[in-house]
């Protein structure tokens, strides 16, 4: 079994997405006393629909899941609550419990009370967390006391609760098994909506043996049906011996899942049902196909590539065909070394140098494979094909959009050379991580506070930078439009003194926006399309697409950059223009000089863009507006300072509120309260600190990325 385990923070939601593209199954892991938070509804998300860059349909088998109730020992722990949470806020997910967590108070220290608390009670059991009750296979399962004792030491006892015939209570009058045998009721009476098997049992009021509801189990995890729970604490190794075997008994093998989809060079879509069975990525099929997912750099070693193998198998030494999402020819290179990972989290060299079906490699001496390549065997190594196939490739790892941007500057050129090529490698291991360097200035751009504040410190400690000067946190404004404009821009300049040439060319465009209203959207590259007229005056295939036309057609490519380069700097604030469409829609020139200088289309289309856009600014009529990344945010404080940090949200920060969720039970002290609502990542720039001095360091809160927002008219000038 091969574990990954993934950052929950949303700054780093680009380590969910490549994992979730090489996984058979999930954990989800929930705070008991917190619930789900918006960062699990994140990480819900990417499991249950992958993304791809290609297609809507050309994505990831969704993934089963498993979700772990953790911090079961932690103050205001409530584990029926947390499962309602799951029910309210994941779509399409159907929790059912598997075990019950047991608890022992304090009453009596020489004859202590153990406490099961049962299902749809809204008021958890005061005491420590010691247990859970197994409502598969009927049986308590105990901790000891862990003073003294290391987690792999913290031997659990196990208690049968039932006989194992007959699966009659062995006493009558435990109250543990009688909440075990309620339990097991309620188990078996949801598992009867989504299973056959089990609503014959529940009909005709048989009980099933473990086995039976253990299959059960497994089918309606795999079809996602059933999202089955668990409980524990981590920190102090309760309940992570049933885990595993949860994670054995319900989550798949590579059998159990479909082969990814896979595209040709030409991105024709092979769909799941048009493969042949076993088709390439089966996991019985003889053929090599892997998935690179992960790079890394270490010192001794450079490049290290972590591989899922959907196919066939890998040895050291094998020369493989490497290929990634748009390029049409392969790169050759051979797998130098194979690593595995050993106890302390150490790589070390693989014993057998051997990798297959359903595992996870890590390799050595790739130099050139990139996060979210594909890895083919190529013909000449090992074996030769039967005939030559066309290049295929899987879906690559999708990245979010950065949202803040921090300057740096080494403290010598020297240094300065030094940081370019340590961030290249850098960029390399984090496709989030987003680098832009011109001759005076180096600008890092990341997913959030957190997600900077790791990249600058990775430099400083494993890099060795400890003099790098660093600015201010910027945020990642963007331009769109409210309205279509539309413009005919004619060029006409003569260049040189000696050999004067004429450009001149008409050229009729119109730019629209994708999303119309003021709303929370997220961000999109400008689209550029060529109209029939344009491509027939100028001779293009009508059949080809631009991204086509681009790499074949020097005038195309000269026409498209050119719209390109010109919505880089929109005219507001030099910020870049997103979340629009550019239709050109006529094209008027002498075709000789269009041949003979293709810069004259380059040159007209960014000026046209360039001068409707600045008078569209000079009107001021807001068909021009600024955008600007906003958050949801979650913010859990105590019950009696709702008032003030609202007040701050709202008045000082621009912030909208969506839902206040209070403590019903007022007469507690320790009550709190869930503010839910959306605010600008400028104005929760180092909120952390505002927070706790506002709430006596109690407050706390996360934020996730919604999309970019129409900044107010104030704001903009």
């Amino acid at each position: 079994i091969h574990l990954i385990d993934t950052p929950g923070h949303v700054d780093f939601s680009v380590e969910v997405n490549r994992s979730v593209a090489v996984l058979d199954g999930a954990v989800l892991v929930v705070d008991a006393a917190a619930g789900v938070q918006a960062q699990t509804e994140t990480v819900w998300r990417a499991m249950t629909r992958a993304s791809s860059k290609l297609a809507d349909d050309h994505t990831h088998e969704p993934l089963p899941c498993i979700v772990f109730i953790n911090k079961m020992d932690k103050e205001g722990q409530n584990f029926c609550l947390a499962m309602d949470s799951i029910r309210s806020k994941l779509p399409g997910a159907n929790p059912i419990a598997l075990q019950l967590p047991v608890f022992r108070e304090f009453n009596n220290r020489n004859d202590p009370k153990f406490v099961v608390e049962e299902l749809n009670n809204e008021e958890s059991p005061q005491g420590e967390f010691v247990g859970i009750v197994d409502l598969v296979h009927m049986r308590a399962i105990l901790y000891p006391d862990p003073l003294g004792r290391s987690v792999e030491e913290n031997v659990p006892t196990v208690i049968p609760l039932v006989e194992s015939d007959s699966l009659q209570p062995l006493d009558q009058n435990c109250s543990m098994t009688k909440a075990a045998m309620m339990g097991r009721i309620e188990l078996i009476a949801s598992l009867a909506n989504v299973d056959e098997a089990m609503e014959e049992f529940y009909l005709m009021e048989v009980p099933p043996t473990s086995s039976e509801l253990n299959a059960a189990l497994r089918r309606a995890t795999l079809t996602r049906a059933a999202l089955p729970v668990l409980a524990g604490t981590a920190l102090k190794g309760r309940g992570i011996e049933p885990l595993l075997d949860g994670i054995v008994d319900l989550l798949p093998s590579p059998l159990d899942r479909l082969p990814p989809s896979l595209v040709q060079a030409d991105n024709q879509i092979s769909k799941r049902e048009d493969i042949t069975y076993p088709g390439l990525g089966h996991a019985l099929h003889s053929k090599l196909l892997a998935f690179a997912f992960k790079v890394v750099h270490q010192k001794d070693r450079g490049r290290v590539v972590f591989c899922r193998v959907y196919s066939g198998e890998i040895r050291k030494g094998d020369q493989l065909m490497i290929s990634s999402p748009g390029e049409t020819s392969p790169r050759v290179e051979r797998v130098g070394a194979m690593l595995e990972l050993t106890a302390g989290g150490r790589l070390n060299n693989a014993a057998d140098n051997f990798y297959q079906s359903g595992e996870v490699c890590a390799l050595v001496g790739l130099r050139t494979v990139l996060t979210g390549d594909t890895i083919q065997l190529s013909t000449s190594s090992r074996y030769k094909r039967e005939e030559e196939e066309e290049l295929v490739f899987l879906a690559g790892v999708t990245a979010p959009k950065p949202v803040l941007k921090v300057r740096l500057e080494a403290e010598s050129a020297a240094e300065q050379r030094r940081l370019s090529d340590v961030l290249e490698i850098m960029v390399t291991e984090d496709p989030s991580l987003v680098v832009e360097e011109s001759q005076s200035t180096t600008h890092i751009s990341g997913l959030g506070e957190l997600h900077i504040e790791v990249t600058l410190d990775r430099l400083k400690t494993d890099f060795g930078f400890s003099n790098i000067w660093t600015g201010p946190p910027v945020v990642a404004y963007r331009e769109s439009l409210t309205k279509s404009i539309m413009t005919i821009y004619e060029l006409d300049k003569t260049l040189g003194n000696t050999s004067r040439k004429h450009m001149q060319a008409v050229i009729q465009l119109e730019l629209e926006p994708t999303h119309c209203d003021r709303s929370c959207a997220m961000l999109s590259e400008p689209i550029i399309t060529l109209g029939p007229v344009v491509r027939d005056f100028l001779g293009f295939d009508s059949k080809l697409s631009e991204e086509e036309l681009v790499a074949e057609n020097e005038l195309a490519r000269a026409l498209i950059l050119g719209c390109e380069g010109a919505l880089k700097r929109g005219p507001l604030g030099s910020y870049a223009m997103a979340n629009l469409s550019c239709h050109i829609s006529n094209v008027e020139a002498d075709l000789s000089s269009l041949k003979e200088m293709p810069g004259i289309l380059r040159a007209t289309a960014a000026q046209a863009i360039q001068e409707v856009l600045k008078q569209k600014k000079d009107d001021k009529d807001e068909t021009i507006v600024l955008k600007e990344p906003t958050m949801s945010i979650e913010i859990i404080i105590h019950n009696d300072y709702v008032g003030s940090v609202l007040n701050d949200l709202v008045t000082n920060r621009r912030g909208t509120v969506g839902n206040v969720i209070l403590d019903e039970n007022s007469n507690n002290n320790n009550s709190k309260a869930l503010i839910q609502g959306e605010v600008p990542l400028v104005e929760i720039l180092g909120y952390a600190n505002g927070l706790r001095s506002m709430t006596g360091g109690e407050g706390a809160f996360t934020a996730e990325y919604k999309g970019h927002a129409t900044c107010n008219i104030n704001l903009q000038q």
